[in-house]
């Protein structure tokens, strides 16, 4: 089959023989070597079918990676404009995908089979104008808002779609509340996290390491902030929230990429915090971090399924976070709390104070750990393969 208007990168393997008694996938992601949450998944998934014998055509934007791909796996690289990129990619896939599997992990709208990774841009936008004062107008002077908005009706209301995979039932209900969508075509699975028993047994050998590392106190104990965007993450309740806690005795690290970092700094200091929160900016690996913490704190505005919110259970940390991550609905109540009200920074410092009486603790955290047991990524990624399999 040849494709107009793109360019294909030489394979990998020399000896690629599709497996006749296995369908054949076309994966759909703008970006497949970022490191952000949907470029993981395309990468996960994309091994996962050709693990189970489906040849597998990814159709990116990306240059093809570097590294050896799997024999039954193909990276194709769609040349796009500067302008446009989304709308580009999208015409580009529909002329090129045909297999009877495609597979959608973007904001794309041919497709069989769709993880709407993303979430619902259309309560995203809810959510802003309620927490962000995020005018009509201002919406309505972004492009991208009219373009993401039109792309995702089309996506979830095609009659092509067969089954649509979301994160969390938060993100399912929404997509039933905006859209015309069948409520037997949504799939929820969860998101999963690796369950690497090295990082989880040494958090109590390498807490004291980590705290000297860092320049931390040990002996306080320790919230952590994880995510990039800090607006959107709800960092700003957060502080708010610290800022009225009686007990002291805490500190905050503060770890993701935000481009307005001094103003978040500054707010902190303002509030008579600055011994008290530290900003790491990003870090390629977290790990660390969740080996000195006792908590995690994730007051979003909005978040289909935080992915630290089963990788810090996972490292046996109690969770705290807004209603708005969907991430809440694997919480249990030995293993976090959810934030009632997240304007109410009385609501927020309340749940902070829950989560101060559960310090992390050697029985305490191996509790949480196997609280997530069954959210290993391997499981999740074979959960989503099996049913696009059974439904062809």
């Amino acid at each position: 089959m040849s494709a107009p208007n793109f360019r294909e990168m030489p394979s990998r393997s020399p000896n690629k023989k599709p497996m006749n008694n296995f369908p054949k996938v076309t994966l759909l992601t703008r970006h497949y070597r970022s490191r952000g949450g949907l470029e993981k998944w395309a990468n996960l998934l994309a091994q996962g079918f050709a693990k189970r014998g489906c040849p597998v055509d990814i159709l990116t934007a990306d240059a093809a990676p570097t590294t050896p791909l799997h024999p039954l796996m193909n990276i194709h690289t769609l040349p796009l404009t500067r302008w446009g990129k989304m709308k580009a990619f999208d015409r580009q896939c529909q002329k090129w995908a045909k297999s009877p599997i495609i597979f959608g992990i973007d904001r794309t709208t041919h497709q069989t089979h769709l993880r709407a990774g993303n979430g619902v841009h259309k309560t995203y936008l809810e959510q802003r104008k309620t927490f962000e004062n995020y005018s009509p107008l201002k919406e309505a002077l972004n492009p991208l808002n009219k373009t993401i908005l039109h792309l995702e009706k089309k996506a979830f209301e095609s009659p092509l779609l067969k089954t649509l995979f979301t994160n969390s039932h938060m993100v399912k209900n929404e997509i039933l509340r905006h859209y015309n969508v069948s409520p037997e075509k949504i799939e929820v699975i969860h998101n999963g996290a690796h369950l690497k028993e090295k990082d989880f047994n040494e958090w109590t050998l390498k807490k004291q390491k980590v705290a000297e590392e860092l320049f931390l106190d040990p002996a306080k104990y320790h919230f952590l902030f994880v995510g990039s965007g800090y607006q959107r993450k709800g960092l700003s309740f957060l502080l708010k929230a610290l800022s009225l806690l009686p007990n002291r005795d805490f500190h905050l690290s503060v770890v993701g990429k935000e481009r307005e970092i001094e103003r978040f700094m500054t707010c902190a200091n303002q509030l008579g915090l600055s011994k008290h929160v530290s900003f790491f900016g990003p870090r390629a690996d977290v790990t660390p971090f969740y080996q000195l913490a006792d908590s995690l704190v994730i007051p979003s505005i909005y978040d289909p399924f935080a992915n630290v919110t089963v990788e810090a259970l996972s490292m046996g940390l109690f969770v705290v976070s807004s209603k708005y991550n969907g991430g809440y609905e694997v919480l249990q109540e030995e293993s976090g709390t959810v934030i009632e009200a997240l304007q109410d920074p009385d609501s927020l410092k309340e749940a902070l104070m829950t989560a101060m009486m559960h310090p992390k603790t050697w029985v305490r955290s191996q509790t949480i750990r196997e609280s997530v047991k069954h959210l290993d990524l391997s499981n999740q990624v074979s959960s989503i393969i099996d049913l696009t399999l059974e439904r062809l």
